[in-house]
């Protein structure tokens, strides 16, 4: 730990790809290396020092956890050797995680317990800590989901301090509760009016009505439930609406609209791009290299277009496996038996993998330069944690089921192949239980987000861990053996530099 998260007084401010920030473009900062002594002296610097942040917030390269689950095959050494039961206290994904997290908690730190120091009034102030807080309250929350208990660190160390105590589970959640609570009131003031991709209290609402409905689930609590879903139903009162193409929601003419709550965002700048069409594109598309595909598992849970499951559909035809499905299905997943002409883009099968269509940008013109934005939070899954908690607290309705159904209706806006509508029957109520409809939420969780790097997360959560990854990860032909150890994966190992930096952790059970 000490190596991490050791007093920052000592040395230059250490924010290697610190740029500063415009109304524009988040993510733009001109500054590389802080003294101490030299800084907080306007609001300036403290707005370049609280911009640093967002280089944590999470970016494109987030969709490798979706390769941990069932849905995504993986060409990407760090994912494979976890998803092949490979995972071990010195694995790449175990190691970054743990020393990223920290690294964000320790300048998030700096900045608190020095910013008082630049003499800004307590509203100016207020904006500022509140991005910071939120984005040290989700590092600690990454940590605890993974490892469980850990070193809970909230000030800056001195160079002596480093070998901290771990708390526990349950003490490091209440302080991520207490911190969103604070960044909520801090965010909510009528004088902060963020421009698009900057942390807002939508954005802390959405992250805590995630994290209530995790834990909620974790221990079957419906107190956690309740209230991640009454916050989820502040969040659809507060102005956001489902974007009306899901296609485009993933394109850059998507970036901005009334659907997102925050989103990582990557400028259109030169040297500004980055690879996720070359990683997502079938190889006829930029020479790219199908790093993350979708598996037979993700295609299968897309049900037929009256929402049946293909299993038990009476319309479902294995020999076109495209008709009369989900219209989701086409707009995030190529058709793997042809080549397809998609908008003057030519995608030819490769015979082996799946490709995902959905975050590919068919005007792109060159390798590696994609600038999609991240999308981080958007409405549609805050109704499906409405949904969820709801469900489990008090069953299903038409309330609930309306929301699902929307969903379902905006995968069919302009999804045609001559960009009509594509009429998608609503799912009835009738005959709905707690527990059937507990599988279509799920259902309708899966095959909504995929992609997003999030549904690790819900598999985990839900514990299907153990079952979808002891099965082979297949598409046209079979791509991977997987293992999954239960209980042990399901609390990742402490690297080993980091017991022997600290004295303090011990390693968690079966490593």
């Amino acid at each position: 730990m000490k190596r991490y998260i050791k007093t920052m007084y000592l040395v230059i401010f250490a924010f290697s790809m610190f740029l500063s920030c415009s109304e524009e473009d988040v993510t733009k900062l001109p500054v590389t290396a802080l003294s101490e002594d030299a800084f907080w002296t306007s609001e300036e610097e403290v707005s370049q020092a609280a911009n640093a942040l967002y280089f944590s917030l999470n970016n494109v390269g987030q969709i490798e956890w979706d390769a941990l689950t069932e849905i995504v095959f993986s060409q990407s050494g760090p994912s494979i050797e976890i998803s092949t039961g490979g995972i071990n206290p010195g694995s790449s994904l175990v190691n970054s995680l743990w020393t990223g997290q920290y690294e964000t908690i320790r300048d998030a730190n700096w900045f608190l317990d020095n910013v008082d120091k630049a003499g800004l009034s307590e509203s100016t102030l207020a904006k500022y800590k509140g991005q910071v807080r939120f984005f040290r309250a989700w590092a600690h929350y990454k940590l605890l989901y993974q490892f469980g208990n850990v070193p809970l660190v909230d000030r800056v160390l001195g160079v002596d301090e480093g070998q901290v105590e771990p708390s526990s589970r349950a003490t490091v959640l209440d302080f991520v509760l207490s911190e969103l609570d604070q960044t909520i009131t801090e965010l909510s003031s009528s004088g902060y009016t963020p421009e698009y991709g900057r942390i807002t209290k939508w954005a802390a609402m959405a992250l805590k009505s995630r994290i209530l409905l995790y834990e909620g689930t974790l221990a079957t609590d419906s107190s956690m439930l309740t209230e991640s879903a009454n916050l989820a139903n502040q969040i659809m009162g507060g102005g956001f609406s489902l974007h009306d193409n899901y296609t485009e929601l993933f394109r850059p003419e998507g970036e901005g609209n009334s659907e997102i709550i925050l989103a990582r965002v990557n400028a259109d700048l030169p040297g500004r791009y980055h690879s996720l069409g070359q990683w997502l594109g079938p190889i006829s598309f930029h020479a790219s290299w199908s790093i993350f595909t979708p598996t037979r598992a993700l295609v299968d849970r897309y049900p037929d277009i009256n929402g049946e499951d293909i299993s038990t559909s009476l319309i479902y035809d294995e020999d076109n496996p495209f008709d009369n499905r989900d219209p989701r299905l086409n707009q995030s997943i190529f058709d793997w038996e042809e080549d397809v002409d998609y908008e003057g883009a030519m995608f030819v099968n490769n015979g082996t993998w799946f490709n995902f269509r959905k975050w590919i940008n068919p005007d792109e013109t060159q390798e590696q330069q994609s600038h999609n934005d991240w999308i981080v939070f958007r409405l549609g899954e805050v109704m499906l944690n409405y949904v969820e908690a709801m469900n489990e607290v008090n069953g299903p309705s038409q309330e609930l089921l309306d929301m699902i159904n929307d969903l379902r209706t905006r995968g069919g806006l302009g999804a045609a192949s001559d960009g009509s509508d594509i009429i998608v029957p609503p799912i009835a109520l009738s005959g709905l239980t707690k527990e059937s409809f507990r599988e279509i939420i799920k259902r309708e969780r899966i095959i909504e987000l995929a992609a997003e790097g999030i549904l690790y997360y819900d598999y985990h959560r839900w514990r299907l861990l153990e079952t979808t990854m002891n099965q082979p990860a297949e598409a046209v032909v079979s791509l991977e053996n997987r293992v999954f150890t239960a209980p042990r994966d399901y609390i990742w190992p402490i690297p080993d530099f980091e017991l022997i930096n600290n004295p303090n952790l011990t390693q968690n059970s079966g490593y």
